[in-house]
């Protein structure tokens, strides 16, 4: 069964492919296992960003630093502020701040080490998903999933770690042994797979994961120091002007008879992705972030009603608002019509099920359920201060997508 992930705005293949193997690994292990998928399961990635938005001058437009001051002092950025923070929340004592994060909740750390997976093009991207997978999976099974208790109260261990390479070697340990005491049942999410490895080499804990927590404690020790600040924003204003810039193309580029480009490449995509599954007699799933939701629900409700989707996942999208303001090119301006006609629009006839997930911190996700009828509304709380890009970065995300859908999709 192939699965069709379609990313939103401000993504493109070559800064963000490594974060797109862990995400394509989470998947597989996770949502594709729970309906009964082999691991070799292919996920597409069309990757659209690079038809949309192309600046001109390289980014030119972000140099300001030698630009001359207008007078007075610089404000202290809210950047700076929240690399002050992180210091405080992280700890005192260096190399510690996935270990202290763990001490108040473990799943809090595992998630935070898995969403900064540092990008590097020899980096063992399966065996660092399949620790921060195997991490979760252990930190469900004795938490419930969260509901018991969470940090040193469910993990005594963890007051007899030092440091972060201390803890990660000691949790690897742990959630091996877990994995190899609950071998032989037969019930559970963590047991769908019928090995476990954290790639080629025999380390504890994944080169990949390892450099994810160097980086994280290399944030907290220099927390408060201004050029950092200066490097965040420097950042941020990037990904904020490629987002503007590709919202702004996609709206530019887009026809009402074929949809433009970029709804032309994820359209082939899906197509591609639909004969494969017919061919080999299984369903196909299509998970759309963001803005891809938006591509998604276009295509389906326009260019291919006929093209069967079992699952379809949006995940902080703004399907519900596009509608809402009728920018589909399916969209009825006489609906809602209170009066007389339907109150939302009728279910996708195509789509065997649709979950639309939002973080309720996440100010780009909107609900979907009051607006079309077939959508099913899900909060996840990402725990992150940027909500909208931590969905999938998430193994938690994936565990809990994966007990809900189950064994439905068949």
């Amino acid at each position: 069964m192939p699965l069709v992930h379609v990313h939103g705005i401000g993504n493109r293949e070559r800064e963000d492919s490594g974060r797109a193997s862990v995400r394509n690994a989470l998947y597989r292990r996770y949502v594709l296992a729970s309906i009964g998928c082999a691991p070799d399961t292919p996920v597409v990635s069309p990757w659209w960003g690079g038809l949309v938005a192309k600046p001109a001058w390289d980014w030119a437009s972000l140099d300001i630093g030698q630009v001359e001051r207008l007078g007075g002092h610089e404000d202290v950025s809210e950047a700076h502020a929240m690399a002050a923070d992180l210091a405080a929340v992280t700890g005192s004592a260096e190399g510690t701040a996935l270990l202290t994060a763990a001490h108040t909740s473990l799943q809090w750390s595992i998630d935070s080490l898995c969403a900064t997976l540092a990008d590097a093009e020899d980096a063992d991207w399966e065996g660092a998903a399949t620790f921060c997978g195997l991490a979760t999976d252990y930190w469900a099974a004795m938490t419930k999933a969260g509901q018991r208790t969470d940090g040193v109260t469910a993990f005594e261990w963890l007051d007899d770690m030092a440091d972060d390479t201390e803890f990660l070697e000691r949790l690897g340990a742990e959630a091996t042994a877990w994995r190899a005491r609950t071998r032989t049942s037969s019930e559970g999410l963590e047991l769908r797979l019928t090995r476990e490895t954290f790639g080629a080499s025999s380390r504890t804990v994944p080169r990949a994961v390892a450099k994810a927590a160097q980086r994280i404690n290399r944030w907290a020790a220099a927390g408060v120091s201004r050029p950092l600040a200066a490097g965040l924003r420097a950042t941020a204003t990037r990904g904020t002007a490629l987002l503007l810039g590709d919202i702004v193309s996609l709206f530019t580029s887009r026809e009402r008879a074929t949809g433009g480009p970029v709804v032309e490449l994820v359209r082939d995509a899906m197509d591609a992705a639909a004969e494969l599954a017919d061919r080999r007699n299984e369903p196909l799933v299509v998970v759309a972030h963001s803005m891809g939701g938006n591509i998604v629900y276009d295509i389906l409700s326009h260019d291919r009603r006929e093209l069967r989707v079992e699952l379809l996942v949006t995940v902080g999208s703004q399907v519900g608002l596009f509608e809402e303001l009728k920018l589909f090119r399916s969209s009825d301006p006489d609906v809602p019509e209170r009066r007389h006609g339907p109150l939302r629009v009728p279910a996708l006839t195509n789509v065997g099920r649709w979950i639309n997930v939002l973080d309720r911190a996440d100010p780009l996700a909107f609900a979907a359920a009051p607006v079309f009828d077939g959508a099913e509304d899900l909060v996840y709380g990402t725990g992150a201060w940027w909500a909208h890009g931590a969905y999938t970065r998430c193994p938690q995300f994936h565990y809990r997508l994966a007990a809900r859908v189950g064994d439905e999709v068949v």
